[in-house]
């Protein structure tokens, strides 16, 4: 229960703007990809946004499994300092060039950070807690 409370309100008020700005593009003549929507790194930065939210979660209980725990800790702040270089990467091109330089890539590569990073995420919060119980 707890996995399917956050799926719709963590990553699907995450991911809502993605879906409005989808709608927008429409009614404007602008949508040509379902990818246009994250384009300008909007996936990254959603992805480290759940990263810091989920690993929060985890950090302030004791686990049933500490290893596990300590492993799932350091690849997440990994992911997140990944997803803050990588951002302020794409974010510098905004500013210097007007656009993002890099909207193939982040075409590509943004959507399969975001599940990585989504299932780092789940296991966050769904690594059980000492006392047996999930979080």
């Amino acid at each position: 229960m707890r996995l399917l409370i956050w799926l719709l309100f963590g990553v699907g008020s995450a991911v809502l703007p993605l879906l409005l700005t989808g709608i927008i593009m429409f009614d404007h003549d602008k949508f040509k990809q379902v990818s246009d929507t994250w384009s300008g790194g909007e996936l990254i930065l959603i992805s480290m946004t759940l990263l810091m939210a989920s690993l929060g979660d985890l950090i302030v209980y004791e686990s049933k499994y500490p290893p596990v725990k300590a492993l799932i800790t350091v690849i997440s702040f990994f992911l997140i300092i990944v997803a803050a270089v990588w951002y302020m990467d794409v974010f510098s091109g905004l500013i210097t060039v007007g656009r993002s330089l890099k909207e193939d890539f982040l075409r590509v590569w943004s959507p399969w950070f975001f599940a990585f990073s989504l299932t780092t995420a789940t296991v966050c919060i769904m690594l059980p807690k000492k006392d047996g119980t999930t979080q």
